[in-house]
This record gives C-alpha cells, sequence and structure tokens, in this order.
C-alpha cells in the first residue's frame, strides 16, 4: 500500500487523538505504523488498515474513550532506563576529569568552612534555593513547549539529588532528631555533593535539550 504525506498527518493526528501525545514517542509509532501499512497486501480500505495496526500495537477502547495505555508504559520505562544509564555515563566521564573532580574535593572543603558561620551558610542555601527555582521554571517551560517524554526523563534525573536532598533532611530530622545544618561534616558532604550533581544535572539537562530542541525544529521544517 502507498502511502501520501496527507496520509502520514492523518495518522500522526489520529495517534494524538489516541493518547500520544508526546511527539518523540509519536514519530517511532509513526514511523511502524506506515511501514506496516506500506507492506500490507490485505484488500483493505486505508483507514481499516490503520486501525488494524493501532489494534495489532495495542490500540483499546476503554471508559476514557481509547488509549495505547501498554504501549505507552512501555516506551515510557524504556525511555526512563535510556535516559538514567545515559546519565549515569556522564556523572561517571564528569568525576573521570581530574578538574571536576578536584574541584569537588575543594568545594566540599569550602563548604566545610562556610559552615562554621550560620549566617553565610544560609546566604549560600538561599542563593542555590533561588537558582534551583528559576532552573525548575525553565524546565516546566520546555515541557509545556515540546511534550518530549526523552526530557520529561532528562528533567527527572536532573533534579533527582534535590528530591534525596530534601528527603535525608526529613529523615534525619524525623528519626533522629538531627538538623543537618547544625553539622559542619554532614552539611559539607550531603549539601556539597547535593549542588556539584545538581549543577552536572543541570548542564545534562542543557545538553540534552539543545539535540531536542534541533531534532523538533528539523521535524517542523518537513
Amino acid at each position: 500500500m502507498e502511502i501520501t504525506n496527507e496520509q502520514v498527518i492523518y495518522i500522526d493526528n489520529l495517534l494524538e487523538e489516541n493518547g500520544i501525545k508526546y511527539w518523540d514517542v509519536r514519530i517511532e509509532l509513526l514511523d511502524h505504523v506506515v511501514s506496516e501499512l506500506e507492506n500490507t497486501t490485505n484488500n483493505v480500505s486505508f483507514k481499516t488498515a490503520v486501525w488494524d495496526v493501532f489494534k495489532k500495537l495495542g490500540w483499546k477502547e476503554n471508559f476514557n474513550g481509547s488509549s495505547f495505555e501498554k504501549l505507552l508504559k512501555q516506551h515510557n520505562d524504556n525511555y526512563a532506563k535510556k535516559v538514567s544509564l545515559k546519565f549515569k555515563k556522564y556523572i561517571k566521564n564528569s568525576f573521570s576529569k581530574s578538574s571536576i573532580s578536584l574541584g569537588s574535593i575543594f568545594f566540599i572543603y569550602s563548604i566545610y568552612y562556610v559552615a562554621q558561620y550560620k549566617e553565610l551558610l544560609k546566604y549560600l542555601a538561599f542563593t542555590f534555593l533561588g537558582i534551583t527555582l528559576v532552573f525548575i521554571g525553565y524546565i516546566i517551560s520546555r515541557k509545556a513547549t515540546y511534550k518530549s517524554l526523552h526530557l520529561n526523563h532528562v528533567s527527572n534525573v536532573s533534579l533527582f539529588a534535590i528530591s534525596l536532598f530534601g528527603f535525608i533532611i526529613s529523615i534525619a530530622d524525623g528519626l533522629f532528631d538531627v538538623n543537618i545544618f547544625k553539622q559542619p561534616i554532614l552539611v559539607s558532604l550531603i549539601f556539597g555533593l547535593t549542588i556539584i550533581y545538581t549543577t552536572l544535572g543541570f548542564i545534562f539537562y542543557l545538553k540534552e535539550y539543545q539535540k531536542t530542541e534541533l531534532i523538533y525544529k528539523k521535524l517542523k521544517t518537513l
């Protein structure tokens, strides 16, 4: 079966209407559907053939209309795994550089020095919080613009250190009645590593965002 550009657009819109909101996932599925249709030898109409392929992919009707629930979960899990492995490799490569590893040690020692002065530590904490909030706002705006599953998972791993930091503080205070910010050694290690990992996470996100934006813009010109 020969597929026209108008039919490709029709399939893309149909995928979006049936729950495939992320454009990067739609591109993968669109390629698969078109390939299936081009190889079909059944003497059926185009629309019938499309729905036959959709059903093979796991399309089902439900109370909300219809969706590719299992397929979306599979893609979500695959993206999460790929991004996680890529981020771990990025972190490993970053710390393998002497400039970053030595710089991190010096930075943690600096935090230990700052922790001796409550007002200075508070200033550093609020500065870091302000920068982090700005970056989170930037991520949210990009999510709304690009609706990319890949970028969603990139943002999750980029901000993981901050989430972990909050969790550690809660556990230390709730279970052990320990205020980390009153312990110079603990605050230098935990707060210092959080800032380092979050900074690397920011850089990782920006690199992945630039790649995603480039692909997105190319697709929009087709």
